[in-house]
C-alpha cells in the first residue's frame, strides 16, 4: 500500500506541475489517479507561520504535522495547518 500511495503522490504532483506536461500526459496522469481511488484524495498541508508544506493522504502524520481530530496541527509553531483537498 506504501507504494501505491508513493505513486499516486509522485503523479498528483506532476499533475499539479501541468506546465511540464503535455494535455495528453496531464489527462493520462489524472485518468490513473482517478481509476485508483484505494488510497484516497491528498492534501497539500501547509503551515502559516513556519511555511512548511506536505502533500499527504487524509490519515498519515509527516512530521511536523499531526492529524487531530480538527485536522492537521504543526508541532513545530503549535498552530492550526491550512489544507486543501487535491481533487482531479
Amino acid at each position: 500500500m506504501l507504494e501505491i500511495r508513493q505513486a499516486v503522490r509522485t503523479t498528483a504532483g506532476q499533475v499539479l506541475c501541468s506546465d511540464e506536461l503535455s494535455k495528453d500526459e496531464t489527462e493520462a496522469a489524472a485518468g490513473t489517479l482517478c481509476a485508483n481511488p484505494a488510497p484516497g484524495n491528498l492534501h497539500v498541508v501547509r503551515c502559516g507561520s513556519c511555511r512548511d508544506t506536505r502533500t499527504l493522504f487524509r490519515d498519515e502524520n509527516d512530521g511536523p504535522f499531526r492529524l487531530t481530530a480538527l485536522g492537521w496541527r504543526c508541532e513545530t509553531c503549535s498552530t492550526a495547518a491550512a489544507s486543501q483537498e487535491v481533487r482531479f
